[in-house]
């Protein structure tokens, strides 16, 4: 492929893509932020999460009163909610993240009952009533 049809065909590519030698295309990393007690359960989900491919782990804390700060500056795609209780306050201040427009997935993980809970969040302008509908 030539270069000038590299240089095309990078202006149709979705803006999450980058181009990388001999013209192959691939995702970047996500970006992982993981939040655990001081567990080894936090820990292993951590070591997991750093020998997979396309993973970026931009931040660890074991704080959840520090916790919103450090995800405000690391910014990432995912936070991981390891092992935790119930945290009410910390939810709504990660909602309050969602909120003001930080786009994120959250995966709760569960030691006890050996499940997964996903929740993502995206903001959107309404415009007419419809937008509501189209959002359901």
């Amino acid at each position: 492929m030539a270069l000038e049809e590299q240089a095309i065909w990078l202006l149709l590519l979705p803006c999450k893509t980058t181009i990388l030698n001999m013209g192959q295309i691939v995702k970047p990393n996500t970006r992982v932020f993981v939040l655990s007690g001081p567990s080894l359960f936090g820990n292993g989900i951590e070591a997991l999460l750093c020998e997979e491919p396309g993973l970026e782990i931009v931040g660890r804390e074991t704080d959840p009163g520090q916790a919103v700060r450090r995800i405000k500056e690391a910014r990432p795609d995912v936070i991981i909610l390891a092992d935790g209780e119930p945290a009410t306050e910390l939810e709504a201040e990660l909602l309050g993240l969602v909120r003001e427009g930080l786009q994120v997935r959250i995966v709760e993980v569960h030691l006890e009952t050996n499940t997964v809970c996903a929740y993502w969040g995206e903001q959107q302008s309404i415009q007419e009533a419809g937008d509501v509908v189209h959002t359901v």
